[in-house]
């Protein structure tokens, strides 16, 4: 637990101080951040209880990361974490761990998959939206779910994991990715100022 939190931590202030808080000022950005962070305590209530695992329910940080970048969704994220643990008092001795999973994890594997979009893929509107919006937040989810599975395994279950958890949790991050999507597809288009990580001088100039 406590190399977990120390770790956390660390990289959590590294990023909450070096975060361009100013890129919020945008129209509505700064609303749409607080309204995210609100929004994943709420959707983390909603969960199906597994035996032997993890409680399955939507992440959520997939499309957060994709609209913030990596420094304000972590932030972000760890607020939701905080608030989250707040109403499941029994859940603070895990905070450590779920702060490196849900928050810190999926916001660097999300700037990777951003920086591999468009480092290797062409400049278009399409690209930047199916691969960030559906694989890359497949890529995110199924790569926390997988994690989870394995700590819940390494140091909480005290017998082995079902194999259908497995499975769950891919079949419920696939439909996850669809609706990331959807929601990234809809924001660019019409709430291009929500989307910070977007940039018109790469995908859409000179198109």
């Amino acid at each position: 637990m406590w190399p977990a939190m120390a770790a956390a931590s660390l990289v959590l202030w590294d990023n909450v101080r070096r975060a361009p808080w100013r890129t919020l000022d945008e129209h509505g950005a700064f609303s749409a951040w607080c309204m995210a962070v609100i929004l994943l305590p709420l959707t983390w209530h909603f969960s199906v209880a597994l035996p032997n695992a993890p409680a399955l329910h939507l992440l959520g940080m997939p499309l957060f990361v994709l609209m913030f970048g990596r420094r304000l969704a972590m932030a972000g994220i760890a607020l939701a974490v905080l608030a989250y643990t707040g109403m499941n008092p029994h859940l603070w001795q895990n905070i450590g761990v779920n702060l490196l999973l849900l928050a810190i994890l999926p916001a660097y594997c999300g700037e990777a998959v951003m920086r591999a979009v468009e480092r290797f893929l062409p400049h278009h509107l399409f690209v930047y939206l199916l691969g960030n919006g559906f694989f890359g937040a497949m890529v995110m989810l199924a790569l926390v779910g997988m994690l989870s599975l394995g700590v819940q395994r390494l140091w909480m279950a005290p017998s082995p994991i079902q194999g259908d958890a497995l499975a769950f949790m891919l079949l419920l991050s696939w439909g996850e990715a669809f609706i990331t999507g959807f929601l990234l597809t809809m924001f660019t288009i019409y709430r291009p100022q929500w989307v910070l990580t977007f940039d018109d001088e790469v995908y859409l100039n000179g198109k």
